[in-house]
């Protein structure tokens, strides 16, 4: 099945866990890739494993927090691709600490790569959708930019503040044929949990059992696509309480808050 052949798709994040292993998952269905992240090395090894069954990849190392490298980093895609197809913003960082104990410095680091960093670059890539009429803009965010999470208060509320961006530039963007979603992701392997900030700004440095227990990066990629496919404005994988919460949050408001309020917070 060859659903995104020769599609251009720009994916940030790919160093690792879910990024890495959609870049992966296009690949097995002929896409041209551009791997974003922090990380050259890593960027190459995922490239590396990606060569024997795709198009095209760039690696492109920068910094999301870097406004000029976001800059630079469009225009070196758009110089050798011409256009991209779907951009997959997956880079971000969590969180593991009371709202009590988080200083505010830590709340803004949060704000600014997972909401900031991220508007930022669909801003700059989206002028060129529009002008070619055709684009797919893709956010990864989670049940926590659903419903507030214990221990997550800063990363809860970056991803409530994607959700209200990127649901109100559908709207927007319904007559420009250019498709957005969101893709609502939780208890999948990866390392998100032990590069989360705590409250002082270090790592917290442990995964969390119901990642470590969750779904493998590739299922999750495996259903990302599939979604995709469709065109799906959200797309949610998981499996367990996290992805319980969303009908319980919609449909027994009272059940999901003392839920919520027994939740483990140390």
């Amino acid at each position: 099945m060859m659903r995104f052949a020769d599609q251009v798709i720009w994916i940030t994040g790919a160093s690792s866990g879910i990024g890495e292993a959609l870049a992966y998952a296009f690949a097995k269905e002929g896409a041209h890739l551009i791997l974003s992240g922090r990380r050259d090395a890593d960027l190459r090894r995922v490239a590396s494993a990606c060569a024997d069954r795709t198009g095209q990849i760039l690696c492109l190392p920068f910094d999301m927090l870097d406004d000029t490298g976001r800059q630079a980093a469009v225009d070196k895609v758009l110089s050798r691709f011409g256009h991209i197809d779907m951009l997959v913003n997956n880079a971000g960082v969590s969180q593991r600490s009371l709202g009590k104990n988080t200083d505010i410095s830590v709340d803004r680091a949060i704000m600014e790569l997972d909401y900031f960093a991220v508007i930022d670059l669909t801003k700059r890539v989206l002028p060129h959708m529009l002008e070619r009429k055709s684009g797919y803009l893709v956010a990864t965010s989670s049940v926590a930019g659903k419903y507030g999470v214990p221990m997550r208060t800063a990363y809860s509320a970056s991803k409530h503040a994607l959700h209200g961006f990127f649901d109100a530039l559908r709207a927007e963007l319904t007559a420009s044929n250019i498709d957005v979603s969101l893709l609502v992701i939780a208890g999948v392997q990866s390392q998100v949990s032990v590069n989360a900030l705590t409250g002082d700004g270090s790592t917290w440095g442990k995964m969390d059992s119901i990642q470590s227990k969750g779904l493998t990066a590739e299922e999750c990629a495996r259903r990302v696509l599939n979604g995709l496919a469709k065109k799906e404005p959200e797309i949610n994988v998981g499996e367990g309480k996290a992805m319980t919460g969303l009908r319980l949050k919609r449909f027994a408001p009272k059940l999901f808050n003392r839920m919520m309020a027994k939740t483990r917070t140390t």
